[in-house]
């Protein structure tokens, strides 16, 4: 002990056990040789609530499980502001997330590669998708059939998802019998981060199977205040642990998998940022790093409540019913509670003109609102849920700090209909909900679209809709920009430009976001970090490093 707290010493220091974070630090310390610390600043969930699938209703917003972020106002969207979760325990925001499992597409990824970012084109990233999934469906060229993450087919559908299947399909979209398959752009059953009816987060995946290594220590209750260093070089870190400051010393170096608002934060905290802003806060700055906290990508969009004639899960709700089902599950890991939130996924393309899939839908069976106190709740009526948001927002927001207070909320600002080609994006999504609502057999058992204008209303109506009603899809990005050229906040080996032994490996390094939900993608960078990492650690290595900040 020190008189300013516990020592720990390792080589690696992971901060951060979401996704990223969990995948990065299993393959890490496999090497016998290295010595990985995680750190994460939630606590772990002794009692199993998050692997209860259907428990998100009572984790998401819930300061024991989320941190649970306010964004600024959006004068975008009139003013809006709204709740940001961000899982906050052990398997991070897989813990609390809707469970849907979505690689993106192909094009995504050589998108990026087309940006600059060599090694991060499909042919790359493909290998890692498979080697860490276990699919329902694996084969030799798309799928995973060996890796850690359990990814499941439904185990209970409900009708109105397989109407809105067929009512997809009959309005042009392809179908799809594997969205994570050859064909990205179609309409099918979603697949799930669940095991055994039970979700399966990163940490249950990755980092539970293997605690026994006695290389590996994860920490939980952490809060990392600042990185330490020498000149440019990461020495390690100051934290607290239930309020006991804590020193610990990275001999090798730090990883940040925090994610794409608390990685962007630390670093700002820890001096690296643009300069005068941290100045103003009476932080001293090491290097100036203007583009940290920018480039904030979401993917913009609605959630239409749809009200339906036959009966929807929300009458599965009902105190009697809700107490069978969780016996079912108890029993046989089926049934309701074991499902993730969506049904069926779609991406397509919003005109026959659009490049690519630019929009996506997602089918809840059940409609929820926000009742007393902020909780959500499920009403007794035959309502459903159709989410429809654009893949690739030009939108940018970005995130300041309030304070040099490491426990203050930074300050999120979304922007999320600042480019007019958003605004058009979702224009033509609107029309394809009501597109959807039109269309059998989903929209023959349709009552209303609650709050949507009738098309007769005209485009202004739409305009001012589509102003109150867009929300975030909960798919934060980009924060920490990868790119080769000296604006971008990592290279394409996802080091920190201008700082040795230092990295980021989370989803704040997206160049442009991807037609999908984020989880799966988290995992792929975890994964690909390991080995970019591994290999800067190599002899030789940091002899390179040093020659490459001397040029800086």
């Amino acid at each position: 002990m020190s008189s300013s707290g516990a020592l720990i010493e390792a080589d690696i220091v992971v901060v951060g056990a979401g996704s990223a974070g969990c995948a990065l630090a299993a393959r890490l310390s496999a090497d016998p040789g290295l010595r990985v610390l995680v750190l994460e600043a939630g606590r772990r969930d002794r009692l199993g609530i998050t692997r209860l699938p259907a428990a998100l209703l009572r984790t998401i917003g819930n300061p024991r499980y989320d941190w649970a972020y306010t964004s600024e106002p959006d004068p975008t969207r009139g003013g809006q502001s709204e709740l940001w979760p961000r899982g906050r325990t052990l398997g991070g925001s897989s813990a609390i997330n809707g469970m849907i499992y979505v690689r993106g597409a192909a094009a995504d990824y050589d998108a990026w590669e087309a940006m600059g970012c060599d090694g991060w084109g499909w042919r790359d990233v493909l290998p890692a998708f498979r080697r860490l999934e276990t699919a329902d469906a694996p084969d030799a060229t798309h799928r995973g059939g060996t890796g850690p993450q359990r990814v499941s087919a439904l185990r209970w559908r409900h009708r109105l998802a397989a109407d809105f299947i067929e009512s997809g399909v009959a309005c042009g979209i392809p179908r799809s019998a594997d969205l994570n398959g050859p064909q990205h752009e179609g309409i099918g059953w979603n697949q799930g981060s669940i095991r055994d009816g039970r979700r399966h987060s990163a940490y249950d995946a990755f980092l539970a199977p293997v605690l026994g290594r006695p290389n590996l220590t994860v920490l939980d209750d952490v809060l990392v205040e600042r990185l330490t260093f020498a000149g440019r070089r990461t020495t390690g870190l100051e934290a607290r642990r239930g309020g006991v400051p804590l020193q610990v010393v990275a001999r090798r170096g730090v990883v940040l998998t925090a994610g794409a608002i608390n990685t962007p934060q630390l670093l700002m905290l820890s001096g690296i940022g643009e300069a005068e802003a941290l100045r103003r806060l009476g932080i001293a700055p090491v290097l100036d790093a203007p583009e940290v906290g920018q480039n904030l990508m979401e993917h913009p969009g609605l959630y239409v409540q749809a009200e339906m004639t036959e009966p929807t899960a929300n009458r599965e709700t009902t105190p009697l019913r809700a107490a069978w089902h969780l016996a079912r599950w108890l029993v046989r890991h089926d049934g309701p509670v074991s499902v993730p939130t969506a049904q069926a996924l779609a991406f397509f393309r919003s005109t026959p003109e659009a490049a690519e899939p630019d929009l996506q839908f997602h089918i809840f069976p059940y409609g929820s609102t926000i009742g007393r106190g902020g909780k959500r709740v499920i009403p007794r009526r035959n309502l459903a849920t159709i989410l429809m948001n654009a893949n690739f927002p030009r939108s940018r927001g970005w995130l300041e700090l309030r304070s040099a207070d490491p426990a203050a909320p930074i300050a999120i600002h979304p922007r999320l209909l600042d480019h007019a080609d958003d605004v058009a994006t979702l224009l033509h999504g609107l029309d394809w909900v009501r597109r959807m609502a039109g269309t059998g057999p989903f929209g023959a058992g349709l009552r209303s679209l609650i709050g949507v204008p009738p098309a007769t209303a005209g485009r202004e109506a739409d305009l001012a809709y589509l102003r109150a009603a867009t929300r975030p899809f909960y798919h934060p990005a980009g924060t920490c920009r990868m790119g080769p050229d000296a604006g971008a906040v990592v290279s394409p080996d996802l080091a920190v430009q201008g700082m040795e032994g230092l990295w980021v490996a989370d989803v704040s390094v997206f160049p442009r976001h991807i037609a999908g939900n984020t989880n799966a993608t988290a995992l792929m960078i975890g994964d690909r970090a390991a080995d970019l990492i591994a290999t800067a650690l190599r002899p030789g290595a940091a002899r390179q490093a040093e020659a490459v900040l001397e040029a800086a």
